[in-house]
């Protein structure tokens, strides 16, 4: 049981460091999603409230801004979509 607590810490950690080198925001978010999600599980075997407390909010944090991403990005293709349409029927007039 040790070894794989530690695994798991060592591999929250690792992609922790990793997130934070990402260019992108959304890579960095999607990253930092899946260490803040190993160090809640590291830190729930160790039974560590404070540590747990602390990833599930950044859980939430990184869930809630790739959601607005997403949804900001099917905004921008509605109303692409919509523009070309509208150009299209202004062309066959």
């Amino acid at each position: 049981m040790d070894l794989w607590r530690e695994i798991v810490g060592w591999a929250g950690s690792a992609l922790l460091i990793i997130s934070i080198l990402q260019p992108t925001i959304s890579r960095l978010r999607w990253l930092n999603l899946g260490a803040s999600s190993l160090l809640m599980a590291y830190n729930l075997m160790l039974g560590s409230a404070p540590m747990v407390a602390l990833n599930i909010t950044l859980i939430a944090i990184n869930c809630w801004y790739l959601f607005v991403v997403a949804r900001a990005a099917r905004a921008k293709t509605a109303n692409a979509t919509a523009l070309s349409e509208e150009s299209d029927r202004h062309a066959r007039r």
